[in-house]
């Protein structure tokens, strides 16, 4: 069963899934190059984008039927935003994808239906948890996956706070002012906001936001810790 924003394929169209090819996370290598000797220095590897091929049959014998039949799925596919695609053999976990490339239609061998769908994930090529996880500030929390988890730090102000800490081993942030309300403070982004405005004019200069990881950890400060864990 192949789900994308929510809604079934198989509710769309008489279609059958001939293949579902998920591709590997493109590898990003940087590296400086060397001002006078032949080569390069090695910096960091970064991760790039994903891509999914969906391939699908026709089932219709109906040339007219089969047209539209073919329309519907690529209505159903094309967004304007990312959203959830969820394949078989993943139960509980979502790539967050959009689709950029739509299949070509033959007119002349109009019996042959087969179309491939490309998926791309952006932001998020990982493998994601349906099922958000929490735990509190200053207690240990266990996050399992293979790659780093979406992570946030979630509290609410009745009043304005000052020189608020949240700290993990050796990493460690704070704020001069926190002010009253609804705050949410995005690891992965680095960012951080009361309802929807931004605060980082109070983030210190020597601070340094906390790193989302797997493992066994405990961040301190005050406030509820949300994460949904991710795999390669």
């Amino acid at each position: 069963m192949i789900v994308f924003n929510g809604v079934k394929l198989e509710n769309i169209a008489p279609v059958r899934v001939v293949d579902v090819t998920v591709g590997q996370i493109d590898l990003a290598p940087q590296s400086r190059q060397r001002p006078v000797k032949f080569g390069a220095d090695f910096v960091r590897m970064s991760g790039g984008t994903r891509e999914i091929d969906v391939t699908l049959a026709a089932l219709t014998d109906d040339i007219n039927l089969r047209q539209k039949q073919l329309l519907d799925v690529i209505a159903w596919a094309r967004t304007d935003t990312e959203g959830k695609l969820e394949l078989p053999g993943y139960d509980g976990l979502y790539l967050q994808c959009i689709c950029t490339k739509l299949p070509e239609i033959s007119l002349r061998k109009w019996w042959d239906g087969a179309m491939t769908l490309t998926f791309t994930c952006f932001d998020n090529p990982y493998w994601t948890s349906e099922n958000e996880k929490t735990g509190n500030c200053g207690s240990m929390i266990t996050v399992l996956g293979s790659a780093p988890p979406l992570m946030q730090i979630t509290r609410t102000l009745s009043s304005s706070a000052s020189n608020q800490t949240y700290a993990c081993g050796t990493e460690s942030m704070t704020f001069s002012t926190i002010p009253a309300g609804d705050l949410t403070i995005d690891l992965n982004r680095q960012t951080a906001v009361v309802g929807n405005t931004n605060i980082m004019q109070y983030f210190t200069f020597n601070s340094s936001f906390i790193t989302p990881k797997p493992g066994q950890f405990t961040i301190t400060g005050n406030g509820t810790i949300k994460w949904r864990e991710r795999w390669q």
